[in-house]
């Protein structure tokens, strides 16, 4: 059964996360102090680990498969076609930036992080966030027939 609460507080959330990083990659770099690059690295984080969150609830919701990690969710949603070879390849990349984030953030790299805000590299999870959002509603619509 679908948690619409749930949605909406994490799709929130996200927008948030994503809202913030589009300020800095509007920003020029010369103007980023230390303290942006923390806010950075903390918004991408949370983006990142809320779109695993999600995309884990999704394939619960829509397939009602369950799996404990995170790049399972991602393999499973491209093996049932709802997500495209490309989109996964780049998705797991950001989880792996994910797992620097919180697990080697003493060797993290700013050109890293500067790439990512500056190609609007996170903006693929605004569009994993709406082919979810299809999954979930064609679930929906599968339980009322």
């Amino acid at each position: 059964m679908r948690d619409k609460l749930y949605e909406e507080q994490i799709q929130r959330h996200q927008q948030k996360m994503l809202r913030i990083l589009r300020e800095y990659s509007a920003k020029s770099l010369d103007d980023w102090e230390e303290t942006d690059y923390l806010s950075i690295e903390r918004a991408l984080q949370v983006l990142i680990e809320s779109l695993i969150g999600f995309a884990r609830y999704t394939l619960e919701q829509s397939h009602q498969v369950k799996v404990s990690r995170s790049r399972e969710a991602f393999d499973e949603l491209k093996q049932r076609q709802n997500l495209s070879h490309e989109n996964h390849k780049k998705v797991m990349r950001l989880i792996g930036f994910r797992n620097i984030l919180v697990h080697d953030y003493l060797n993290l790299d700013d050109d890293i992080i500067e790439a990512i805000v500056i190609k609007k590299e996170y903006e693929l999870i605004e569009d994993i966030i709406g082919i979810l959002d299809q999954l979930l509603v064609k679930a929906e619509e599968r339980t009322a027939i």
